[in-house]
């Protein structure tokens, strides 16, 4: 089929040619999709009982005979053969490919007319073309500029959150947030309807580390919002014996135990609790107070 894109300018005589086509289109569809049941099918190759091609709606008025029919014969009435009962599916049946060919030709006929019809005013449309392309490149031009521009502002200023949030740290750590790429601050900046971040958006900006954990000040990490567990209670993280790791049961957050403080993300009403893990050569070391500490071990 003959398509014609977007977006041109066509003459009257063209437009007629083409809603004449398409109409043909749109009314075989029509009648392709309310007659589908028409459409011969083969049948399953496991059903060996009934093999071949099969036309559902004739299956269906065949099994419609056969309810009524039953009732007619359980309320003592007379009731017309199969074969008469069939008849008006097996003329449309028998209708449905010759029409379906009838509208296929007609539609090749129209695209014929409408290539005739379309070819002597290729030169104009080639001019429309490049006018629209002409002065779609000034507009993308200037607006990939402007959006440039704004993601240099929208970079900048998600800098100069995360360096407030951390007390002037951030700057001086190598952390998603401050390179170039899909994460320069775009990618990482989630920010809630009220005045808050979601943790995503904390850990993509690099708000949170594996050595250091949060490094957001104490007095800011009310701006964190966690949405898998917005009814968060208090926390306390307490101090492990164990070397490994340790999971905030309010936040999912995982941290290396050592002799090093963290911090507790949970929702703005909870108060966010500070503790120190201990390294476990500290704690040997306590019980066995006679004894030096012994550094070289890992666990």
């Amino acid at each position: 089929m003959f398509e014609i894109p977007q977006g041109f300018n066509l003459p009257s005589d063209a437009q007629k040619v083409l809603k004449r086509r398409d109409d043909l289109v749109r009314q075989l569809a029509q009648f392709k999709a309310e007659n589908a049941d028409y459409e011969p099918r083969k049948r399953n190759h496991y059903n060996h009982a009934n093999p071949g091609w099969f036309t559902p709606a004739l299956e269906y008025a065949e099994a419609q005979w056969a309810r009524e029919m039953k009732e007619a014969l359980k309320a003592g009435k007379d009731f017309k053969s199969l074969d008469e009962y069939l008849i008006p599916f097996q003329e449309k049946a028998a209708e449905y490919h010759p029409r379906i060919k009838a509208l296929e030709e007609l539609i090749a006929e129209a695209d014929k007319e409408l290539i005739a019809t379309m070819r002597p005013m290729l030169g104009e449309l080639v001019d429309q073309a490049f006018t629209q392309a002409s002065k779609a490149e000034t507009e993308y031009a200037e607006a990939m500029r402007k959006a440039q521009s704004a993601r240099a502002e929208m970079g900048s200023a998600v800098n100069r959150f995360c360096w407030a949030v951390t007390g002037g740290r951030k700057s001086s750590v190598s952390g998603i947030g401050f390179g170039s790429g899909t994460r320069d601050g775009l990618g990482g900046w989630q920010a809630t309807g009220d005045g808050r971040i979601t943790v995503e958006s904390m850990r993509a900006l690099g708000l949170y580390n594996q050595w250091e954990g949060a490094l957001m000040l104490p007095e800011f990490e009310h701006m964190v919002y966690n949405p898998e567990n917005p009814l968060a209670e208090e926390v306390g993280l307490e101090v492990t014996r164990n070397a490994g790791t340790h999971e905030c049961p309010a936040c999912g957050l995982r941290v290396n135990t050592g002799g090093r403080r963290v911090s507790c993300v949970g929702t703005e009403g909870a108060r966010h609790t500070r503790t120190t893990f201990v390294l476990k050569d500290d704690l040997e070391g306590e019980r066995h107070p006679n004894f030096p500490k012994n550094r070289g071990k890992t666990f």
